[in-house]
């Protein structure tokens, strides 16, 4: 885990999210390979909302979220649909 010089001890981590697109037949390959990178996101698939899995991670860890759910898209059908936060 990258740590970021800049951020404040005396506050937590900012949260953040990003909503991704997948195959249905994908989301369990998805989430396996992606619980494999311990506490660098959490995964949920939406329910009624067929495909489409957010992934709750924190402002220090997005760069690495990143690079593996582009990882991933080499892999899968994977499209990066938005990126948010929980303010």
């Amino acid at each position: 885990m990258t740590k970021d010089p800049t951020s404040n001890k005396n506050h937590p981590p900012r949260e953040i999210w990003v909503l991704c697109k997948v195959p249905r037949e994908e989301i369990f390959y998805m989430r396996y390979n992606l619980e494999a990178y311990e506490g660098v996101g959490i995964p949920t698939t939406l329910p009624g909302r067929e495909g489409l899995v957010k992934v709750i991670t924190t402002e220090e860890q997005r760069k690495e979220l990143e690079e593996i759910l582009i990882a991933f898209a080499d892999d899968i059908s994977l499209e990066i649909i938005e990126w948010g936060a929980n303010d």
